[in-house]
């Protein structure tokens, strides 16, 4: 005795400008495999690599929403980064800003390597966290003198840099 089984013959559709054509499981299966391959290239891209005890490398097999380590390049949502505890505040920033920000810097740098050796030091031992006394004191001057030099050091920096401010 045969055991018959009665098969549903299962359709398929692609849509193509905005409308579902009926097509064959064959033509269907050509028109997404390359679309599934490249999900599954990105997806296996997404894992990261672990020790094999040998010296070489595997994929790990680890759920990656629990996984401690991310390969490099990944994408990182905010909401993850939440829910992993940092704190991420919207820090959007105008271009204009940014580049006025750098080129102040720029201008900075260059101001503090015209400075006479003494205006220098002055400048390395205020980034040191020196004190005003300490300074004074490693310089082998009044502390009034350091003051009227470093007065006269911030004055001539600002006057350079105010047309960047």
């Amino acid at each position: 005795m045969l055991n018959t089984v009665n098969q549903e013959t299962k359709q398929y559709y692609l849509t193509i400008d905005g409308q579902e054509v009926t097509v064959t499981e064959e033509v269907y299966r050509a028109y997404k495999r390359p679309i599934w391959a490249e999900h599954k290239r990105n997806d296996r891209q997404k894992l990261c690599q672990v020790s094999d005890g040998k010296g070489g490398l595997k994929r790990c097999t680890e759920d990656c929403s629990k996984c401690s380590r991310t390969k490099e390049g990944n994408v990182l949502s905010l909401d993850g980064l939440e829910e992993a505890g940092y704190s991420v505040e919207d820090r959007t920033q105008d271009v204009a800003e940014i580049v006025a920000e750098k080129v102040l810097l720029e201008e900075l740098f260059k101001a503090l390597e015209e400075l006479d050796p003494n205006s220098h030091r002055i400048c390395k031992l205020l980034m040191e966290g020196c004190s005003k006394r300490e300074i004074a004191r490693i310089m082998s001057i009044p502390q009034s003198s350091f003051e009227y030099q470093l007065k006269k050091l911030m004055a001539s920096l600002r006057e350079r840099l105010e047309n960047y401010i």
